[in-house]
């Protein structure tokens, strides 16, 4: 039904993509050619296409579970990491990904988004340009896809999972795809800067193929003025948007609650179910008028 694939970033909010996933996916044989994905959906979209994502549930709930704090202050004066996420999420893909790349090679074309600031900026400079863009067109003029940060000279490229050679090289992907100091520590890509994929643009709709055909974009946060499914025609291909129905329960970067985490998996099941449901009803629809 649908030949390519959308995972927004959005941290700990992508839970929900998962939970959407595992509703729908079987029943309506999703089985994409290509899939795009930024921070944390690009994640979300390895484990999935590794078979990894209960597992992955398991093992980032514990973590959460055994993590009092999203943020150490003391550590400031022993000069030790504040924030524990990034250890959290670095350790959790090298146990995730352990049996090594073959399931990713043989699924889905996943590109993952990265954004390179202007060279001009320096890393501390950039960080802050690119944070002030994506909030104003997000938050101020409510974008679904941004233009400001590509105005300003960020760009967002995208690299292919498939071509990592290794576990630690995908880990080391999808870190750059979620670059966002001080939560994680500035980080390079073949020795240029890089920042998280979604400041140019949090849904990486620009990493598809052109040719024609239905492309499923997963988003991770409530935009309250559209609805829960909504299609838009792009040239030959048709985009079906589908949004949380509630603002998912769980924050962007809390690494505490795997309560939270699970509700937020659960709600996406059941908007996948919905889905679902209106999925049936509109092909019953188009059945009865081809009868």
């Amino acid at each position: 039904m649908f030949d390519q694939v959308v995972f927004a970033g959005g941290g700990g909010r992508c839970t929900w993509q998962i939970g959407f996933w595992d509703s729908v996916a079987g029943e309506i044989g999703l089985a994409p050619k290509t899939v795009t994905a930024v921070s944390a959906g690009g994640l979300m979209a390895s484990l999935i296409l590794m078979g990894r994502a209960e597992e992955a549930r398991e093992h980032f709930w514990s973590a959460f579970a055994a993590n009092a704090k999203n943020a150490y202050w003391g550590n400031l004066l022993k000069k030790e990491r504040v924030f524990p996420q990034y250890g959290i999420f670095r350790n959790a893909m090298l146990e995730l990904f352990r049996d090594g790349l073959e399931p990713l090679r043989n699924a889905a074309d996943l590109q993952i988004a990265i954004t390179h600031p202007p060279r001009f900026l320096t890393a501390g400079v950039a960080l802050g340009v690119g944070a002030l863009a994506y909030y104003t067109d997000k938050h101020l003029l409510r974008s679904l896809h941004p233009k400001m940060a590509l105005g300003l000279g960020f760009k967002q490229n995208f690299y292919r999972a498939q071509d990592c050679t290794s576990v630690e090289e995908l880990a080391e992907l999808i870190l750059c795809s979620s670059c966002t100091p001080p939560f994680t520590p500035q980080m390079r890509l073949s020795g240029a800067t890089v920042l998280d994929g979604g400041v140019v643009d949090n849904i990486p709709v620009a990493g598809l193929d052109k040719e024609a055909g239905r492309v499923l974009i997963l988003l991770s946060r409530r935009y309250p003025r559209y609805p829960d499914r909504f299609n838009r025609r792009q040239g030959e291909q048709l985009w079906t948007y589908v949004q949380p129905s509630l603002p998912p329960f769980i924050r962007v970067w809390d690494y505490t609650n795997p309560e939270l985490a699970q509700k937020t998996y659960e709600l996406g099941c059941a908007d996948g179910r919905e889905f679902l449901h209106k999925h049936m009803l509109e092909r019953e629809i188009v059945d009865e008028q081809f009868q």
